[in-house]
């Protein structure tokens, strides 16, 4: 953690605009305790992972030894869930699927206090046209999911009362370019926005997936979502690359 406490017992964050996350310890005698913080950033948030070195080796019973970086470790809920590989040229954040525990995860990369941004993220899916997995993005605490085996783009908040698809037939290994932003009007009302495509390809000028929410949530922290589908090996990997969280126009 880049921090640091002055003459008056405050912690204070480094001026290094880099995040950071870590420990402090405190003695007193045979008394010990430790805390833990991070340091965020604010927007624009950008990562391709490609600074990332691939320094580690993962040592799992399901697939061959591979090299591997740990995710950015502010990131709630990244590792042991997700790790930065190599793939298709460049490095990208995987869902790791060697334990069935986080076969599904969420990561957080921002203050939860965040608003007024749009996400994107370049997403990707192994498998087959009978098994895919679902990968997504969140934005204000809606889920923004490329639902695999379902075939559809879903905008999500509370599974049971707010959920909304829209069929998009997309394919498995093949790069997708998923973008969201959540607008709230003066009135309290709210709109959740989506759009996905082929990466490469040219930005639809029209959104996917807009739908309407009279009680929107109104901050919440940027994060990414991933389900690895299947219930017998091997699972299908996701991979996300080209992440950014810039201030909505």
């Amino acid at each position: 953690m880049k921090a640091d406490f002055n003459e008056a017992g405050q912690l204070v964050a480094a001026s290094d605009p880099a995040p950071s996350a870590g420990a402090f310890e405190a003695v007193a005698g045979n008394l010990r305790g430790t805390f833990r913080g991070r340091v965020l950033p604010g927007l624009p948030i950008k990562q391709d992972f490609e600074a990332f070195q691939l320094s580690e080796t993962t040592t799992n019973n399901v697939e061959p030894p591979t090299s591997f970086a740990y995710p950015p470790l502010p990131w709630i809920g990244a590792r042991f869930k997700f790790d930065v590989r190599e793939k298709d040229g460049n490095k990208a954040l995987v869902k790791t699927i060697d334990n069935r525990f986080f076969q599904r995860a969420t990561v957080f990369m921002g203050d939860p206090q965040l608003k007024n941004y749009t996400i994107e993220a370049d997403v990707m899916s192994e498998g087959n046209k009978r098994k895919m997995s679902d990968a997504g993005v969140i934005n204000q605490r809606y889920k923004i999911v490329l639902k695999g085996n379902e075939k559809k783009l879903e905008i999500s908040s509370n599974d049971e009362l707010f959920r909304f698809g829209k069929e998009f037939n997309w394919s498995p290994n093949v790069w997708y370019h998923l973008k969201a932003r959540v607008d709230v009007a003066a009135d309290g009302s709210g709109v959740v926005r989506a759009k996905a495509w082929p990466k490469g390809e040219a930005e639809p000028a029209a959104w996917t997936l807009e739908v309407e929410d009279p009680r929107p949530n109104r901050e919440g922290s940027p994060g990414l979502y991933g389900y690895a589908a299947g219930t017998l090996p091997p699972l299908a990997e996701i991979y996300y690359d080209n992440v950014s969280i810039t201030p909505a126009k």
